[in-house]
């Protein structure tokens, strides 16, 4: 049994989660991970290259340490560890930036009350719109938006080329695909496919303008609408990767029968989503869950049994599961056939 001070301290050692998430989003703001990158430096080095004063910066190094994302020499010169590389661009530091960017912390204030009425979301309580109307409407906040998803995407992509076989289809297409990071993998393994973006206009002028500076070669064809009413058609595989859990059973469902209807004769509808686990065990994926109630309300995570549901009712069925990076499971599917 244990003491009531070690409860406390555990109680305690959960509230100051904030801080640290906080202390880890201003160094990814500020670029620290990629300054520490090439040499160490010590916090006067360091603070007149971010443009930082040194006395307050050496207090946030000094909690970068205590997290193990940084070590200090005797000399007082500070080099980035493994666990605080992962902070460079191009590996999680986009995504760190979105968890502390003021749009997405605000929303967080408002969780009780959203669970008290769910009539709507936290985010908009906030901001006075839902999420992705806001992004429509705040280029600076979709910019951080969608390239904190491009860095969690591009392991999955590399991921998702290894769990399933695309070498002997024609055209594919990424259903609300963002800055179209998978199909740019796709592209590069398997030349022969045609690759189609699919998502809101605003999020296609994006995935334009970044495709200009990154890729001008992307041999990916764009195309926008609304998914609840119609994807491109026809194609050998429709991928929805973090899509649905941004909506209710009833969207999710109308999203899912309009890709199967959109289907070639023996082609599957590949869906990116976590799995939430039986029981109330510590989980990623239930963390994610009270994420998706902050921003999109009725939007959320699904077990493989509500999974299973929720595709049989859009006219599909479970074919396989596979693991994928992040902690995403790629869930298989193809069209439901008449004695299922």
């Amino acid at each position: 049994m244990s003491h009531p001070s070690d409860a406390e301290q555990k109680l305690l050692q959960l509230l100051s989660g904030k801080w640290v998430t906080a202390a880890l989003a201003a160094a990814a703001e500020l670029g620290i991970a990629d300054a520490l990158a090439p040499a160490p430096l010590t916090a006067a080095q360091l603070a007149q290259r971010l443009g930082c004063d040194a006395t307050a910066l050496a207090r946030l190094l000094r909690v970068l340490c205590g997290e193990g994302l940084l070590e200090v020499d005797v000399e007082g010169c500070y080099r980035i560890t493994p666990v605080g590389a992962q902070l460079r661009s191009g590996q999680l530091r986009e995504l760190a930036r979105f968890v502390g960017a003021p749009f997405m912390w605000t929303p967080w204030a408002e969780l009780a009350d959203a669970l008290r009425d769910t009539q709507r979301s936290a985010f908009e309580r906030a901001h006075g719109h839902p999420l992705f109307a806001h992004l429509d409407q705040s280029p600076h906040d979709a910019a951080v938006y969608h390239q904190a998803v491009d860095a969690f995407t591009r392991r999955q992509a590399r991921a998702l080329c290894n769990a399933f076989d695309f070498s002997g289809l024609e055209r594919v297409v990424d259903v609300g695909g963002g800055l179209g990071t998978v199909l740019t993998e796709l592209t590069q393994r398997f030349p022969q496919l045609a690759c189609v973006l699919y998502d809101r206009p605003s999020v296609i002028e994006q995935a334009r303008a970044h495709w200009a500076r990154t890729d001008p070669s992307a041999r990916i064809e764009t195309d926008s609408g609304d998914f609840f009413e119609r994807v491109p058609a026809p194609a050998d595989a429709y991928i929805v990767k973090h899509v649905l859990h941004n909506w209710d059973d009833e969207h999710a469902t109308r999203i899912l029968r309009v890709c199967r209807e959109a289907l070639r004769p023996g082609g599957h509808v590949l869906i990116v989503e976590s799995l939430l686990l039986p029981g109330n065990v510590r989980d990623a994926t239930a963390l994610l869950d009270l994420e998706m109630l902050v921003l999109c309300g009725a939007g959320h995570e699904r077990s493989k049994p509500q999974f299973r549901r929720l595709l049989h009712d859009a006219g599909l069925s479970l074919v396989a599961t596979r693991p994928l990076a992040g902690g995403a499971r790629l869930l298989i599917a193809a069209p439901r056939v008449a004695r299922d």
